[in-house]
Protein backbone atom coordinates (compact mmCIF):
# COMPACT_ATOMS: atom_id res chain seq x y z
CA UNK A 1 0.00 0.00 0.00
CA UNK A 2 2.19 3.21 -1.24
CA UNK A 3 -0.07 4.68 -3.79
CA UNK A 4 -0.48 8.25 -1.78
CA UNK A 5 -3.83 8.45 -3.81
CA UNK A 6 -5.44 4.90 -2.47
CA UNK A 7 -5.01 5.27 0.90
CA UNK A 8 -8.14 3.86 3.18
CA UNK A 9 -9.48 5.77 5.88
CA UNK A 10 -8.28 2.57 7.86
CA UNK A 11 -5.16 3.49 7.31
CA UNK A 12 -5.27 6.97 9.09
CA UNK A 13 -7.24 4.74 12.43
CA UNK A 14 -3.97 2.78 12.02
CA UNK A 15 -1.01 4.91 11.63
CA UNK A 16 -2.77 7.04 14.50
CA UNK A 17 -3.97 4.58 16.90
CA UNK A 18 -0.17 3.07 16.76
CA UNK A 19 0.88 6.61 17.49
CA UNK A 20 -1.20 6.58 20.39
CA UNK A 21 -0.45 3.43 22.11
CA UNK A 22 3.59 4.30 21.49
CA UNK A 23 3.37 7.66 23.35
CA UNK A 24 1.03 5.94 26.24
CA UNK A 25 4.01 3.48 26.57
CA UNK A 26 6.91 5.94 26.12
CA UNK A 27 5.75 8.69 28.22
CA UNK A 28 6.03 7.25 31.91
CA UNK A 29 9.62 6.20 30.57
CA UNK A 30 10.33 9.02 29.53
CA UNK A 31 9.54 10.74 32.93
CA UNK A 32 11.69 8.58 35.11
CA UNK A 33 14.33 9.60 32.48
CA UNK A 34 13.54 13.25 32.77
CA UNK A 35 13.87 12.16 37.08
CA UNK A 36 17.07 10.69 36.99
CA UNK A 37 18.75 13.69 34.36
CA UNK A 38 17.42 16.42 36.83
CA UNK A 39 15.28 17.71 33.96
CA UNK A 40 12.14 18.81 36.54
CA UNK A 41 9.91 22.13 36.10
CA UNK A 42 10.43 23.07 40.31
CA UNK A 43 7.45 25.32 41.57
CA UNK A 44 8.39 29.39 42.25
CA UNK A 45 6.78 32.50 42.29
CA UNK A 46 4.61 32.82 39.37
CA UNK A 47 4.09 29.27 38.33
CA UNK A 48 1.00 27.68 38.81
CA UNK A 49 2.16 24.29 39.45
CA UNK A 50 2.95 23.59 43.23
CA UNK A 51 4.91 20.69 42.74
CA UNK A 52 8.48 19.13 40.96
CA UNK A 53 7.01 18.44 37.36
CA UNK A 54 9.26 16.43 34.81
CA UNK A 55 10.33 18.09 31.59
CA UNK A 56 11.23 16.24 28.48
CA UNK A 57 7.79 15.10 27.32
CA UNK A 58 9.17 16.07 23.90
CA UNK A 59 11.03 12.93 23.74
CA UNK A 60 8.07 10.95 24.29
CA UNK A 61 5.98 12.38 21.30
CA UNK A 62 9.01 11.81 19.03
CA UNK A 63 9.45 8.28 20.17
CA UNK A 64 5.47 8.20 19.12
CA UNK A 65 5.77 9.50 15.74
CA UNK A 66 9.27 7.94 14.61
CA UNK A 67 7.73 4.40 15.41
CA UNK A 68 4.25 5.07 14.40
CA UNK A 69 5.45 4.35 10.64
CA UNK A 70 7.56 1.49 11.69
CA UNK A 71 4.29 -0.46 13.66
CA UNK A 72 2.50 0.60 10.83
CA UNK A 73 4.68 -1.24 8.57
CA UNK A 74 3.96 -4.50 10.08
CA UNK A 75 0.53 -3.96 8.80
CA UNK A 76 1.70 -3.36 5.09
CA UNK A 77 1.15 0.62 5.06
CA UNK A 78 4.83 1.98 3.84
CA UNK A 79 4.54 5.55 5.32
CA UNK A 80 8.01 6.59 3.91
CA UNK A 81 7.32 5.03 0.89
CA UNK A 82 4.05 7.66 0.16
CA UNK A 83 5.34 10.22 1.53
CA UNK A 84 8.94 9.70 -0.60
CA UNK A 85 6.42 9.31 -4.15
CA UNK A 86 4.79 12.62 -2.85
CA UNK A 87 8.19 14.99 -2.73
CA UNK A 88 9.03 14.50 0.95
CA UNK A 89 12.36 15.26 1.43
CA UNK A 90 12.60 12.86 4.67
CA UNK A 91 16.29 13.12 5.50
CA UNK A 92 16.14 17.13 5.48
CA UNK A 93 13.05 16.96 7.74
CA UNK A 94 14.59 14.35 9.83
CA UNK A 95 17.81 16.64 9.85
CA UNK A 96 15.63 19.50 11.15
CA UNK A 97 13.76 17.83 13.86
CA UNK A 98 16.82 16.61 15.13
CA UNK A 99 18.53 20.01 15.77
CA UNK A 100 15.22 21.70 17.02
CA UNK A 101 14.61 18.43 19.43
CA UNK A 102 18.16 19.00 20.98
CA UNK A 103 18.00 22.37 20.83
CA UNK A 104 14.96 22.18 23.51
CA UNK A 105 16.55 19.06 25.44
CA UNK A 106 19.62 21.15 25.95
CA UNK A 107 16.82 23.97 26.98
CA UNK A 108 15.12 21.30 29.77
CA UNK A 109 18.34 19.91 31.37
CA UNK A 110 20.75 22.54 31.54
CA UNK A 111 18.85 25.93 29.97
CA UNK A 112 20.04 27.98 27.19
CA UNK A 113 20.96 31.29 26.12
CA UNK A 114 18.04 32.92 24.02
CA UNK A 115 20.39 34.17 21.36
CA UNK A 116 21.98 30.52 20.78
CA UNK A 117 18.16 28.96 20.78
CA UNK A 118 17.23 31.21 18.27
CA UNK A 119 19.99 30.70 16.20
CA UNK A 120 19.45 26.84 16.43
CA UNK A 121 15.85 27.45 15.29
CA UNK A 122 17.05 29.61 12.55
CA UNK A 123 19.49 26.31 11.81
CA UNK A 124 16.77 24.13 11.72
CA UNK A 125 14.35 25.80 9.50
CA UNK A 126 16.83 26.49 7.13
CA UNK A 127 17.07 22.56 7.26
CA UNK A 128 13.58 22.26 6.29
CA UNK A 129 13.98 25.04 3.57
CA UNK A 130 17.03 23.13 1.71
CA UNK A 131 14.74 19.80 1.80
CA UNK A 132 12.32 22.23 -0.08
CA UNK A 133 9.56 22.66 2.64
CA UNK A 134 9.09 26.27 1.67
CA UNK A 135 6.64 29.10 0.93
CA UNK A 136 6.66 29.33 -2.70
CA UNK A 137 3.46 31.91 -2.92
CA UNK A 138 0.15 33.11 -1.93
CA UNK A 139 -3.29 33.10 -3.07
CA UNK A 140 -5.19 36.64 -4.14
CA UNK A 141 -8.37 35.97 -1.92
CA UNK A 142 -10.63 38.39 -3.94
CA UNK A 143 -9.60 36.44 -7.79
CA UNK A 144 -8.42 33.27 -6.65
CA UNK A 145 -5.08 33.83 -9.08
CA UNK A 146 -1.65 32.34 -7.25
CA UNK A 147 0.83 35.14 -6.98
CA UNK A 148 4.45 33.53 -6.60
CA UNK A 149 7.13 35.03 -4.78
CA UNK A 150 10.99 35.55 -5.83
CA UNK A 151 13.58 33.01 -4.56
CA UNK A 152 14.55 35.36 -2.02
CA UNK A 153 11.49 36.52 -0.25
CA UNK A 154 9.90 32.56 -0.43
CA UNK A 155 13.77 31.73 1.48
CA UNK A 156 13.01 34.74 4.24
CA UNK A 157 9.63 34.36 4.38
CA UNK A 158 9.42 30.29 5.31
CA UNK A 159 12.52 30.75 7.24
CA UNK A 160 10.19 33.42 9.51
CA UNK A 161 7.03 31.17 9.14
CA UNK A 162 8.85 28.45 11.07
CA UNK A 163 10.40 30.48 13.14
CA UNK A 164 7.34 32.38 14.05
CA UNK A 165 5.22 29.35 14.92
CA UNK A 166 8.08 27.17 16.63
CA UNK A 167 8.19 30.09 18.94
CA UNK A 168 4.20 30.14 19.10
CA UNK A 169 3.78 27.08 20.30
CA UNK A 170 7.19 27.28 22.87
CA UNK A 171 5.14 30.96 24.57
CA UNK A 172 1.86 29.45 25.00
CA UNK A 173 2.65 26.17 26.78
CA UNK A 174 2.37 27.53 30.23
CA UNK A 175 -0.39 25.49 31.36
CA UNK A 176 -0.89 21.57 31.90
CA UNK A 177 -2.13 20.64 28.45
CA UNK A 178 -2.04 24.00 26.70
CA UNK A 179 0.33 23.48 23.95
CA UNK A 180 -0.16 19.81 22.97
CA UNK A 181 -4.05 20.45 22.87
CA UNK A 182 -3.62 23.57 20.84
CA UNK A 183 -1.37 21.45 18.69
CA UNK A 184 -3.88 18.68 18.53
CA UNK A 185 -6.93 21.10 17.46
CA UNK A 186 -4.63 22.58 14.71
CA UNK A 187 -3.26 19.27 13.39
CA UNK A 188 -6.48 17.55 13.40
CA UNK A 189 -7.57 21.18 10.95
CA UNK A 190 -4.84 20.38 8.98
CA UNK A 191 -5.86 16.64 8.77
CA UNK A 192 -9.16 17.45 7.33
CA UNK A 193 -8.23 19.92 5.10
CA UNK A 194 -5.62 18.08 3.08
CA UNK A 195 -8.06 15.18 2.74
CA UNK A 196 -10.27 17.98 1.42
CA UNK A 197 -7.12 18.88 -0.64
CA UNK A 198 -6.71 15.67 -2.04
CA UNK A 199 -3.43 15.23 0.38
CA UNK A 200 -3.35 12.26 1.13
CA UNK A 201 0.14 11.89 2.24
CA UNK A 202 -0.24 14.95 4.57
CA UNK A 203 -3.21 13.18 5.94
CA UNK A 204 -0.90 10.53 6.99
CA UNK A 205 1.33 12.49 9.05
CA UNK A 206 -1.25 14.55 10.65
CA UNK A 207 -3.01 11.41 11.73
CA UNK A 208 0.37 10.15 13.31
CA UNK A 209 0.77 13.69 14.56
CA UNK A 210 -2.97 13.59 16.42
CA UNK A 211 -2.32 10.06 17.69
CA UNK A 212 1.44 11.22 19.72
CA UNK A 213 -0.62 14.31 21.24
CA UNK A 214 -3.78 12.21 21.87
CA UNK A 215 -1.70 9.12 23.96
CA UNK A 216 0.59 11.93 25.31
CA UNK A 217 -2.30 14.22 26.76
CA UNK A 218 -2.94 11.60 28.62
CA UNK A 219 -0.17 12.36 31.19
CA UNK A 220 -0.51 16.21 30.06
CA UNK A 221 -3.63 17.38 30.80
CA UNK A 222 -4.32 18.66 34.23
CA UNK A 223 -3.09 17.48 36.86
CA UNK A 224 -0.33 16.87 34.29
CA UNK A 225 2.86 14.02 35.65
CA UNK A 226 5.25 15.88 32.60
CA UNK A 227 5.34 19.07 30.77
CA UNK A 228 6.46 19.34 27.18
CA UNK A 229 9.18 20.72 27.94
CA UNK A 230 10.93 23.02 25.15
CA UNK A 231 12.29 19.79 23.69
CA UNK A 232 8.08 19.22 23.26
CA UNK A 233 6.90 22.63 22.56
CA UNK A 234 10.06 23.52 20.19
CA UNK A 235 9.32 19.70 18.49
CA UNK A 236 5.35 20.65 17.54
CA UNK A 237 5.98 24.02 16.58
CA UNK A 238 8.71 23.18 14.05
CA UNK A 239 6.32 20.08 12.49
CA UNK A 240 3.21 22.31 12.74
CA UNK A 241 5.15 24.74 10.18
CA UNK A 242 6.93 22.86 8.21
CA UNK A 243 3.77 20.03 7.66
CA UNK A 244 2.06 23.01 7.32
CA UNK A 245 3.66 24.33 4.24
CA UNK A 246 3.90 20.76 2.84
CA UNK A 247 0.91 19.58 3.15
CA UNK A 248 -1.29 23.28 1.28
CA UNK A 249 1.23 24.11 -0.94
CA UNK A 250 -0.05 22.40 -4.09
CA UNK A 251 -3.71 22.40 -2.49
CA UNK A 252 -6.11 23.07 -4.82
CA UNK A 253 -7.71 25.79 -2.92
CA UNK A 254 -4.68 27.66 -2.95
CA UNK A 255 -5.42 29.05 0.24
CA UNK A 256 -1.19 28.31 1.18
CA UNK A 257 -0.46 30.63 4.51
CA UNK A 258 -4.41 31.45 5.25
CA UNK A 259 -5.42 27.93 6.38
CA UNK A 260 -2.22 27.52 9.26
CA UNK A 261 -2.29 31.17 9.96
CA UNK A 262 -6.25 30.52 11.01
CA UNK A 263 -5.80 27.31 12.57
CA UNK A 264 -2.96 28.08 14.89
CA UNK A 265 -4.63 31.71 15.10
CA UNK A 266 -4.54 31.58 19.04
CA UNK A 267 -0.62 31.23 19.59
CA UNK A 268 0.49 33.60 16.71
CA UNK A 269 -1.87 36.12 18.28
CA UNK A 270 -0.46 35.33 21.57
CA UNK A 271 3.18 35.71 20.14
CA UNK A 272 2.80 38.94 17.95
CA UNK A 273 1.00 40.66 20.42
CA UNK A 274 3.48 39.61 23.37
CA UNK A 275 6.31 40.64 21.46
CA UNK A 276 4.84 43.95 20.26
CA UNK A 277 4.18 44.56 24.11
CA UNK A 278 7.31 43.96 25.38
CA UNK A 279 8.84 45.74 22.87
CA UNK A 280 6.69 48.86 22.92
CA UNK A 281 6.45 48.98 27.06
CA UNK A 282 10.00 47.79 28.19
CA UNK A 283 12.01 47.84 25.13
CA UNK A 284 13.46 46.32 22.66
CA UNK A 285 15.91 43.84 24.79
CA UNK A 286 12.70 42.38 26.73
CA UNK A 287 11.52 40.59 23.48
CA UNK A 288 13.16 37.74 25.06
CA UNK A 289 12.30 38.23 28.60
CA UNK A 290 9.54 35.59 29.63
CA UNK A 291 6.94 37.26 32.05
CA UNK A 292 3.33 36.99 33.07
CA UNK A 293 0.68 38.35 30.81
CA UNK A 294 -0.12 35.75 27.92
CA UNK A 295 -3.13 34.75 27.23
CA UNK A 296 -3.46 31.98 29.41
CA UNK A 297 -2.16 34.20 32.27
CA UNK A 298 -4.98 36.88 31.59
CA UNK A 299 -7.96 34.51 31.39
CA UNK A 300 -6.56 33.12 34.95
CA UNK A 301 -6.19 36.32 36.51
CA UNK A 302 -9.85 37.62 35.26
CA UNK A 303 -10.99 34.63 37.61
CA UNK A 304 -10.83 31.28 35.42
CA UNK A 305 -9.83 28.58 36.86
CA UNK A 306 -6.67 26.07 35.33
CA UNK A 307 -8.55 23.73 33.48
CA UNK A 308 -11.26 26.20 32.75
CA UNK A 309 -8.46 28.30 31.04
CA UNK A 310 -7.28 25.96 29.09
CA UNK A 311 -10.70 24.28 28.20
CA UNK A 312 -11.68 28.36 27.08
CA UNK A 313 -8.48 28.39 24.83
CA UNK A 314 -9.22 24.66 23.19
CA UNK A 315 -12.82 26.55 22.39
CA UNK A 316 -11.03 29.55 20.85
CA UNK A 317 -8.78 27.19 18.58
CA UNK A 318 -11.83 25.26 17.46
CA UNK A 319 -13.59 28.82 16.43
CA UNK A 320 -10.53 29.50 14.42
CA UNK A 321 -10.36 25.53 12.90
CA UNK A 322 -13.71 26.56 11.72
CA UNK A 323 -12.38 29.81 9.59
CA UNK A 324 -9.77 27.88 8.48
CA UNK A 325 -12.40 25.33 6.83
CA UNK A 326 -14.56 28.60 5.82
CA UNK A 327 -11.48 29.62 3.81
CA UNK A 328 -11.13 26.45 1.95
CA UNK A 329 -14.56 25.85 1.11
CA UNK A 330 -15.44 29.55 -0.41
CA UNK A 331 -14.02 30.99 -3.32
CA UNK A 332 -13.37 34.60 -4.89
CA UNK A 333 -15.18 37.13 -2.55
CA UNK A 334 -15.95 34.63 -0.24
CA UNK A 335 -12.43 33.92 0.79
CA UNK A 336 -11.65 37.56 0.68
CA UNK A 337 -14.32 38.25 3.53
CA UNK A 338 -12.46 35.21 5.57
CA UNK A 339 -9.96 37.18 5.27
CA UNK A 340 -11.46 40.12 6.72
CA UNK A 341 -12.99 38.02 9.29
CA UNK A 342 -10.32 37.04 10.87
CA UNK A 343 -8.40 40.84 10.95
CA UNK A 344 -11.28 41.81 12.76
CA UNK A 345 -11.60 39.43 15.33
CA UNK A 346 -7.64 39.57 15.82
CA UNK A 347 -8.24 43.77 16.00
CA UNK A 348 -10.72 43.31 18.20
CA UNK A 349 -8.56 40.48 20.43
CA UNK A 350 -5.69 43.22 20.16
CA UNK A 351 -8.01 46.06 21.63
CA UNK A 352 -9.63 43.98 24.42
CA UNK A 353 -6.00 43.31 25.87
CA UNK A 354 -5.88 45.49 29.28
CA UNK A 355 -2.83 44.79 30.63
CA UNK A 356 -1.77 46.03 34.32
CA UNK A 357 1.24 48.31 34.85
CA UNK A 358 3.36 45.29 36.06
CA UNK A 359 2.92 43.62 32.68
CA UNK A 360 3.50 46.33 30.43
CA UNK A 361 6.62 47.21 32.32
CA UNK A 362 7.67 43.60 32.01
CA UNK A 363 8.00 43.36 36.11
CA UNK A 364 6.54 40.43 36.10
CA UNK A 365 9.45 37.92 34.38
CA UNK A 366 9.57 34.41 34.85
CA UNK A 367 12.96 33.71 36.28
CA UNK A 368 13.16 30.70 34.94
CA UNK A 369 12.72 31.68 31.05
CA UNK A 370 15.40 30.96 29.01
CA UNK A 371 13.01 31.78 25.70
CA UNK A 372 13.04 33.44 22.97
CA UNK A 373 9.46 31.99 23.54
CA UNK A 374 9.30 30.69 26.78
CA UNK A 375 6.79 32.34 29.55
Amino acid sequence: MTDGDSISPAAYLLVAACAAVLALVATPRVRALALRVGAVDRPMPGRVHDRPVPRLGGLAVLIAALGAPALAALAGLDVAAVLTARGWSLGWLLAGVAVIVATGVADDVRGLAPLPKLGLQVVAAALALAGGYGLGGVTNPLTGSYVAFGPLAAAVLTLAWIVLVTNALNLIDGLDGLASGVALIASATLLVVALVEGRADAALAWAILIGALAGFLRYNFNPATIFLGDSGSLLLGYLLSVLSLQSLQKGAAAVVILVPILALGVPILDTVVTMVRRALFSGVASVFRGDRAHVHDLLMRSGFSHRGTVLAIYGACVACSALAFLAVAVQGIGNALVVGLAAAATWGVIRSQRYDLAARRGERRDPSSSAPGDG
